[in-house]
């Protein structure tokens, strides 16, 4: 339960001014007075020069010429050219082959036909929190882990909300518990969950009640009770009790309300659109569970979010009443997932189809 998880730009070109329009005529260094279009110039009349044409005298009587009659050459007859055939070799193209590549052949996934849903389900529960919030659940403190050892087993779930987030009852019931732990214990000691509210909702699952706790509120906005419809609003988030920041901590008890009567709510919330979930067993020959194994979930058949959580941290934290699991995996879309599971430096495998709105269950038998 502890911390809260997880212009374009124009630029305008100034044109000139038309000048030709004003009839102006720009040099470098403007005339002394500038020639207007709509005024001629006036010209001064051509200057014409008159000049009188000078005698030329009459030619001298020179001697009479006489004539040489010179021969007429003889033509020198062209010579005669043979012609000569000459072939002319030019390059024939050479087609080079492309070379082929070779086709990426990937593997193909035709899922079997998908089949009513297990009895085991009981996707009954809303998201407690607004659409518009973080709807999803947090990875980083799953039901069941400690973080790494460094906070207490996690009974529920969280949501990272911010302070003052409404709070949605997630169906229908009886409030039973409205106020704070400062006095009765609800968790595992008093003033742990601070401001908090506990629904008694009207469906039993296998003959047993079911309760949804909402936990370190800043505003209780219900009374003991009240009868509250799905999605009413009866709180707001906040970070009383143990807590290291704003959030809603949120759990689902089954046969008792008790802290020792948690199941993962992972099991409980309708998954979106699109997306199912995970549960499954890992165990050892002799039917121990480890504690804490990383466990990932990685789809095949296409591009999807990574997935990951890790195994329940011990015995005091309960499995669900019929799958009996001890980890789980929520919102994971649709499609076939390898699931890895790491342990003592061996990694182990195991292969399923995920459908919406319905949990696939798979196990994973370790060695000794």
């Amino acid at each position: 339960m502890g911390a809260g998880c997880g212009n374009a730009e124009f630029s305008a070109e100034v044109l000139p001014e038309p000048t030709a329009a004003l009839g102006l005529v720009l040099v470098n260094e403007p005339p002394s007075q500038p020639l207007l279009a709509s005024e001629p110039t006036v010209l001064p009349p051509p200057v014409i020069k008159i000049t009188q044409p000078t005698a030329t005298p009459p030619p001298s009587p020179t001697t009479r010429p006489i004539y040489t009659q010179t021969p007429i050459p003889t033509a020198t007859p062209a010579p005669i050219i043979t012609p000569t055939n000459t072939i002319t070799t030019y390059p024939v193209a050479t087609e080079t082959a492309v070379p082929t590549v070779a086709a990426v052949v990937r593997a193909t996934f035709t899922p079997p036909a998908e089949g009513a849903p297990s009895p085991n389900e009981h996707y009954w529960l809303y998201r407690p929190v607004p659409q518009n919030s973080s709807v999803w659940t947090d990875k980083v403190y799953p039901y069941g882990s400690t973080r790494d050892g460094t906070l207490q087993v996690h009974h529920g779930v969280e949501f990272a909300v911010p302070q003052g987030t409404d709070i949605l009852a997630a169906q229908a019931g009886t409030v039973i518990v409205a106020g704070n732990d400062l006095e009765e214990i609800y968790g595992a000691r008093t003033d742990f969950y601070g401001g908090v509210v506990i629904i008694q909702h009207n469906t039993l699952y296998r003959g047993q009640p079911v309760y949804t706790l909402y936990a370190h509120l800043s505003e209780v906005l219900v009374s003991v009770g009240w009868q509250v419809d799905t999605q009413q609003v009866i709180a707001r988030s906040g970070s009383t009790g143990v807590a290291l920041g704003p959030h809603l901590h949120f759990e689902v008890r089954v046969g008792a309300n008790s802290y020792d009567h948690t199941r993962n709510p992972l099991l409980w919330l309708s998954p979106f659109k699109g997306r199912g979930s995970v549960a499954g067993l890992v165990a050892l020959p002799d039917g121990s569970r480890p504690a804490e194994l990383s466990v990932t979930a990685h789809r095949l058949d296409g591009a999807a979010a990574y997935h990951g959580t890790t195994t329940y941290a011990d015995g005091r934290i309960n499995g669900d009443d019929a799958w009996q699991e001890n980890f789980a995996l929520d919102d994971v879309y649709a499609g076939y997932y390898q699931i890895k599971v790491r342990y003592n430096d061996k990694t182990y495998k195991a292969e399923t189809w995920v459908y919406p709105q319905q949990t696939s269950f798979v196990t994973i038998q370790l060695d000794g």
